[in-house]
C-alpha cells in the first residue's frame, strides 16, 4: 500500500508528519489518514505532490519498481516471458503473427540483391 510506503521513506529522510504535509501542501489528517491505509486511493496530484516534498519518484511510492532496460537478450526474454502468461488465445495469435513478420523481414532478400540473382 502507498501509505506504509509515504511514511517509510518519511521516516528514513527524518520527517515529521507534520513537515511531509506543509512540503506535500497536503492536509496533515490526509495525510496521516493514507500512511494508516484509511484513504488507500490518493489522487495522481496527491502521489506526485508526496513525491516531489519526499525527492522520489513517483513510482517509488507505488512500489513499482524501476529499472532500466538493457539491450541484450536475457533481458528481451524476462521481459517476454513476465508478459505471456497474461496473454489470451487472441493476443498469443497476434504475437505469433507478429513474431511470423519480424522473421519473415529479417531473412527476406535485400532487393539491392535480386539483380545478382537474375
Amino acid at each position: 500500500m502507498i501509505g506504509r510506503r509515504v511514511k517509510e521513506i518519511r521516516m528514513q529522510k527524518k520527517l515529521s508528519l507534520s513537515q511531509l504535509a506543509e512540503r506535500a501542501e497536503i492536509a496533515k489528517s490526509y495525510l496521516s489518514n493514507l500512511e494508516r491505509d484509511i484513504c488507500i486511493n490518493p489522487t495522481i496530484d496527491v502521489v506526485e505532490k508526496l513525491a516531489k516534498a519526499l525527492k522520489v519518484h513517483p513510482a517509488v511510492l507505488l512500489s513499482w519498481e524501476i529499472k532500466e532496460l538493457g539491450s541484450g537478450m536475457d533481458d528481451s526474454f524476462s521481459c517476454i516471458k513476465s508478459h505471456i502468461s497474461t496473454l489470451d488465445s487472441v493476443q498469443l495469435k497476434e504475437l505469433r503473427d507478429s513474431i511470423d513478420i519480424v522473421v519473415w523481414k529479417r531473412e527476406k532478400v535485400p532487393l539491392s540483391d535480386l539483380g545478382n540473382l537474375i
